[in-house]
């Protein structure tokens, strides 16, 4: 397939040096003339804007661009008849969103937002065992925790997104995944309350931890925790229901399964065993069999609007300092 990315930072490079590996015909577009130089080596096609580059007609786009620039390139995109791959989070406002939709199924367009959570397979594992263990099938509540030292993630981290505002950068928008997982894991969101603030001296205008509680219409409680303040990766979620407890740690790399059937603990090795990259690989190659077969994404930008709607929702709470309901 004829592939466009557009923007190559960090994830647009991954998904560039991924799609060339596998096959595919890939031009890059971005603004930045450097990151174009580093990857006109590997892209078959560079452009300095997505006017110029759609004229070469191509098939897919990947939005890869800052997290507060998505809808507007994808608007484009859609409209020059482009599959949709559009990494997470969909945007940080819904402004555009609707739009984006109708041409989307106007054109009978394929469309997906990227959560290469989703294809770990220990959340795999995890959402399996909620969705057909009988004795997970009332789910109570949920805990979801992330967080890493963000001087640890790029030298320059005052410079990056995660550090600004105007690039972007939120802290509950950058750990959506833990959001993600929660809606595809206890479904519809409808209430929320968050805090969030900058407890550190890190040289950073957005926040350094979240505190999240999400009520669900099932009656299911989440509560979520992010932060840039821990030394040490940390990625992990416990899942308690009437009969039966799950368990997962990205770092110890395992999955604890208890239930009142079986009164011990089943511990299960869940280390990646793939590279990290793979999840990346196997996102996209899921992405491209629902295009191949014409079927809709189980993460298409109108599905992806829940995700959406619980982080702006939160967001709000901060704010406010009260639930927020979530339409």
């Amino acid at each position: 397939m004829r592939i466009l990315v557009v923007g190559v930072g960090s994830i647009g490079t991954r998904h560039m040096n991924n799609l060339v590996e596998h096959g595919h015909e890939v031009h890059v577009v971005d603004v930045n003339r450097e990151k174009l130089k580093m990857a006109a080596s590997i892209a078959k096609g560079t452009f300095d804007f997505l006017d110029e580059a759609l004229k070469i007609k191509p098939d897919v786009a990947f939005i890869c661009t800052y997290s507060n620039d998505h809808i507007t390139p994808a608007l484009k995109c859609a409209n020059a008849g482009c599959h949709l791959f559009i990494e997470k989070p969909l945007s940080l406002s819904l402004d555009g969103a609707d739009e984006l939709i109708e041409i989307i199924e106007k054109k009978n367009l394929l469309s997906m937002v990227g959560c290469n959570m989703r294809f770990h397979p220990a959340i795999s594992y995890v959402h399996d065992t909620l969705t057909k263990n009988p004795f997970f099938s009332k789910k109570l509540w949920g805990n979801f925790e992330f967080g890493f030292y963000l001087p640890f993630d790029k030298k320059d981290y005052q410079n990056t997104y995660k550090a600004k505002k105007s690039m972007g950068g939120n802290l509950i928008f950058d750990g959506i995944h833990e959001l993600d997982c929660a809606i595809w894991f206890f479904g519809k969101p409808v209430e929320v309350v968050c805090n969030k603030s900058i407890l550190s001296s890190l040289k950073i205008d957005t926040e350094d931890h979240v505190e999240m509680i999400v009520k669900f219409e099932s009656g299911t409680m989440c509560t979520i925790h992010m932060d840039y303040l821990q030394h040490g990766y940390s990625r992990r979620c416990k899942v308690v229901c009437e009969e039966g407890t799950i368990v997962w740690d990205f770092v110890q790399g395992n999955i604890g399964v208890i239930t009142t059937s079986e009164r011990e603990w089943f511990w299960k090795d869940m280390e990646l065993g793939i590279s990290y990259n793979q999840m990346y690989v196997n996102e996209v190659s899921y992405f491209f069999d629902c295009i191949s077969s014409r079927k809709e994404t189980f993460n298409s930008v109108k599905q992806s609007l829940s995700v959406l709607k619980l982080a702006l929702a939160a967001n709000k709470s901060c704010y406010t300092n009260v639930w927020e309901r979530i339409e």
